[in-house]
């Protein structure tokens, strides 16, 4: 998803703020002389529904508006959605799969928001999207296990179905997640959240939306090296936080010797020429450059909202492998942008395509 898809032409209120940064870093080494190849995913898992219809400027009360926005959400059918993508993961075999917008919605009725309690604290869950998706890849006998988890935005708003009589609370937590095959070691797990955070105006309220990162040591067919994963603001009037998240993201991963190989939803498409093009640009180029896994392949966002367009919408290259040190790129192809990978019901896996990457790693 276009991280929340909001939309830059009508977006307007955009604050920067500050949350704590709890940045790490570790070295990895390997066993000198040995070489295997690595296949990685990057796998946008959609939120199911357009969190700008909250945002955009309405005479339509917000409890309204989030109704219809979570009947949207139930609409995307996220068991369905996460069973073709628990497909997707079973065909490509990859070692590891980096994970955004890995989200769990929970539902309280009656509302306590509307009497004054903001406080995220939903507890009845409506859908887990994680669970679903591990529950479709073991039902097809692929063993993943979750390898890190950085939990990012956790928000709560009112909804109301019949006009304002009743309400109910609908809680959205998103997090970042790294699945490992079966085989594959990690060690030094770290979860992050990004000192910079933008805040979206929701009503008479702004809510702060937080990004993160996670980061381990893995070995894979006696090959170790860092691997990291990320989720970044959007582009438009957010690029700024998007940007110093780059930054921040390339910094953490400035201590890591050896091989470094990095999988994320970065929202910067290396064709956009505006600012939107600069973070990408800032992560391929000098000190600590990465290269791209990918470079000039396939468009890998976004689709309707709703995802029922028969035809793919996809117009930009957002999802991205990347790589540095002694790695070296195999190939890569796109994944769940053909209408023949849509659901039995008609409905694309994600708004996103997916990037599964080949690389040769030596230690």
């Amino acid at each position: 998803m276009r991280s929340f898809r909001f939309r830059s032409a009508l977006y307007g209120g955009l604050l920067i703020a500050l949350c704590a940064p709890t940045f790490s870093a570790c070295d990895t080494g390997g066993s000198e002389g040995t070489s295997a190849d690595v296949k990685v995913m990057t796998r946008n898992l959609y939120l199911g529904g357009d969190l700008f219809d909250l945002v955009v400027a309405s005479e339509i009360p917000i409890p309204v508006r989030v109704n219809t926005l979570y009947t949207t959400i139930q609409a995307s059918l996220p068991a369905e959605r996460m069973a073709a993508l628990a497909a997707e993961i079973d065909a490509q075999d990859p070692d590891i799969v980096g994970l955004q917008e890995v989200v769990t919605y929970r539902r309280q009725t009656p509302s306590d928001y509307v009497t004054g309690n903001t406080t995220a604290n939903a507890t009845a869950i409506d859908y887990d999207f994680l669970q679903l998706l591990l529950d479709a890849l073991a039902a097809r006998g692929e063993s993943y296990t979750v390898a890190a988890t950085n939990v990012n935005s956790d928000v709560e708003f009112p909804a109301t179905a019949d006009g304002g009589a009743t309400f109910y609370d609908v809680r959205l937590t998103d997090s970042d997640v790294v699945l490992v095959r079966s085989g594959v070691t990690v060690s030094g797990a770290t979860t992050a959240t990004y000192a910079v955070a933008a805040e979206i105006p929701v009503g008479d309220v702004n809510v702060r939306f937080l990004r993160g990162y996670s980061r381990m040591t893995a070995t894979v067919r006696g090959v170790t090296f860092t691997y990291a994963n990320t989720h970044l603001e959007v582009g438009g009037p957010a690029v700024a936080a998007q940007f110093l998240q780059g930054q921040a993201f390339k910094g953490a991963l400035a201590g890591a010797t050896g091989p470094v190989i990095v999988t994320g939803d970065f929202n910067s498409d290396p064709a956009d020429v505006t600012a939107d093009g600069d973070t990408y640009r800032a992560l391929t180029t000098g000190t600590g450059a990465f290269s791209d896994a990918d470079a000039g392949g396939p468009v890998t966002c976004c689709q309707a909202a709703d995802l029922r367009n028969p035809a793919s919408q996809l117009g930009t290259r957002i999802d991205l492998v990347l790589f540095r040190g002694s790695v070296t790129g195999q190939g890569a192809v796109v994944v769940g942008e053909d209408p023949a990978d849509r659901t039995p019901s008609g409905l694309w896996p994600s708004d996103h395509a997916g990037v599964v990457a080949t690389l040769r790693v030596t230690n």
